[in-house]
């Protein structure tokens, strides 16, 4: 049968105008083919059952590229990379991996780097040049297991620093800076704090109206800061944009914990120990003294007046939170 192309635009029968049209697709063809193979590799992956590596079901071993997604099964896999460092992937557990640090998207990792090395999870960056496990699930579980891991948000405020052989539970981080925290807040060394109930993270708190709430469960949703916590037990500043009560009392078990206290200075405590500061000064000189950290949450104001040589003194108690839950 002949064909004729007569017809065709191009001309096509013309040798010259074929072989050029020819090479135009080969090039573009090797072009894209080149493209889609420009991400270097970075390591090897192997494991003793299948496993999934960007979407496909692999068994045995297989090339590692910047940006592979690894995805376990029912058996583990190990990932060697070029620049030294190891990640053992757990069952059921699932992984980005890139040359200079690793995000966990699910389930056990552990990560031995012989340098800085980054592990992401839950928009948790945790840095380390020792090994460390980490545990993903409701809450992040971070192990530091030799030398220590330092773990920041994602706008890169430092959180925590674990040293070897300890480790830490995080909630995990909103990408936007939000936090949300549930537990009981309490007061400690002249600032607000909250231990999360689930992790039993502290955090220190700034906003209006948390004094009405010390001692009681609450969640508080707010933004991370980037100062320094002033109570040296937390490990974030929160500015506190909403608070929402959850139950009253049962705070004393936690606050004893944390050498807290469940109830915070009050106007009304305030208010008496200036009046009767003020009386005695009618008198003589007066000296004020406030002393906190009682058992039970009281706080009690000493005011001391001394008049024409002799002294009395005046001992006010200010009423306290009736709560004996735990």
């Amino acid at each position: 049968m002949h064909y004729d192309n007569s017809s065709c635009p191009h001309r096509l029968r013309d040798p010259i105008l074929f072989r050029v049209i020819r090479k135009t697709l080969f090039l573009s063809l090797l072009i894209s083919a080149s493209a889609t193979a420009a991400s270097p590799a970075i390591g090897i992956v192997t494991a003793s059952g299948h496993f999934t590596l960007d979407r496909s079901q692999v068994w045995g071993n297989a090339t590692v590229f910047e940006g592979s997604v690894i995805e376990t099964g029912s058996a583990s896999s190990e990932i060697a990379l070029h620049n030294g460092a190891k990640l053992q992937l757990g069952k059921d557990s699932r992984a980005r991996i890139l040359a200079g640090s690793v995000v966990m998207e699910k389930g056990l990792g552990q990560v031995s780097a012989p340098e800085s090395f980054e592990v992401n999870a839950a928009n948790l960056r945790i840095r380390t040049s020792g090994r460390l496990r980490v545990t993903i699930g409701e809450n992040v579980q971070i192990a530091s297991l030799i030398g220590s891991a330092r773990v920041s948000s994602a706008a890169g405020i430092l959180l925590a620093a674990i040293p070897a052989g300890r480790s830490m539970s995080f909630s995990p981080q909103s990408a936007n800076g939000t936090v949300t925290r549930a537990g009981c807040l309490l007061f400690k060394d002249n600032h607000y704090i909250l231990q999360d109930e689930n992790t039993q993270e502290v955090v220190e708190l700034t906003g209006e109206n948390l004094n009405k709430e010390v001692g009681n469960r609450v969640e508080i949703t707010g933004t991370a800061s980037s100062a320094k916590p002033a109570v040296n037990i937390a490990t974030l500043l929160v500015n506190v944009a909403k608070l929402t009560p959850k139950s009253t009392g049962g705070c004393l078990s936690v606050a004893s914990t944390l050498n807290a206290q469940t109830e915070a200075p009050s106007a009304a405590a305030n208010s008496v120990a200036v009046a009767a500061g003020a009386a005695a000064a009618g008198a003589g000189a007066a000296t004020a003294a406030t002393v906190g950290g009682i058992s039970t949450g009281a706080t009690v104001g000493i005011i001391a007046a001394v008049a024409g040589g002799g002294a009395a003194a005046a001992i006010v108690v200010v009423s306290k939170k009736n709560s004996t839950s735990p």
